[in-house]
């Protein structure tokens, strides 16, 4: 099958990923290379599976390891035998006064980025609770990471600990039931956040918004049952289902809706 055959079978804007995704595949076959990625979200670790198809080439993800949204995978010729040090793969923990200071998501992940320059795809999941911030990182930036000693003007400690040690998250979606005139994206944005059309159409043209973590521009695209939303600054929403209309028209909508912490 040749590369164009392949991508037809997916979105535009994912063939500059499934080029590299080929690439690493080729590494595998023609080089017996092993081939350890950066963070995936769901939506690549998928595609790359797919295009492995019968190929004579293992795979493995480091969800086997800990429970996560991003993960990193490791392809390998069949010879190969798991080394788990060869995903690249750390956890570090935040320490901070959690009595006295709150951290948020975006607080954390501007601070890895801007203070230390590297690219967003060496930053995985990031957990926070009310007494502790755990960042999943490739392991060779350790280092880095160590390096910064204050977030937001919160004076804090980042050390690397077992991936054992890993809490889990205190933010919980809460499920609804929505009404919408139509289910595009800018209205069920929305109604799930409670804020004006305006500003929901605003997010989407700002290119603040993605669905199935694909970044989108219009706003008048229709979502489907099982799509996910995801809007900068403010959180994600599930769409669990359609439920039918209302006497007078409108679409009650199932969804499942995760804030942001502020």
């Amino acid at each position: 099958m040749s590369h164009e055959d392949i991508y037809q079978h997916f979105k535009a804007d994912e063939r500059q990923f499934i080029e590299r995704c080929l690439d690493w595949l080729m590494q595998v076959d023609d080089q017996y290379s092993v081939i350890s990625t950066y963070f995936l979200n769901p939506r690549e670790a998928l595609i790359l599976k797919q295009l492995i198809g019968n190929r004579d080439i293992q795979c493995f993800s480091t969800g086997e390891l800990a429970l996560s949204e991003l993960t990193k995978i490791i392809l390998a010729p069949s010879f190969y035998i798991l080394d788990v040090a060869d995903f690249d793969l750390a956890l570090l923990e935040i320490q901070f006064a959690h009595h006295y200071n709150q951290l948020s998501h975006a607080q954390v992940l501007g601070a890895l980025l801007h203070q230390t320059g590297v690219k967003r795809q060496e930053i995985g999941d990031i957990v926070i609770t009310d007494k502790t911030v755990q960042v999943f990182v490739s392991r060779h930036l350790i280092d880095v990471f160590e390096s910064i000693d204050k977030i937001a003007r919160v004076a804090v400690k980042i050390k690397a600990i077992e991936l054992s040690a890993l809490t889990k998250s205190n933010q919980e979606a809460t499920k609804e039931v929505i009404l919408v005139e139509t289910a595009r994206i800018d209205k069920i944005i929305a109604a799930s956040f409670k804020v004006s059309r305006n500003l929901a159409a605003n997010m989407v043209e700002s290119k603040k918004v993605k669905v199935n973590y694909l970044e989108i521009e219009k706003r008048n695209g229709v979502v489907r049952s099982g799509d996910l939303i995801s809007v900068r600054g403010y959180g994600r929403i599930r769409i669990s289902d359609f439920l039918g209309e209302t006497k007078k028209g409108k679409q009650r909508v199932s969804v499942e809706i995760l804030k942001n912490r502020k």
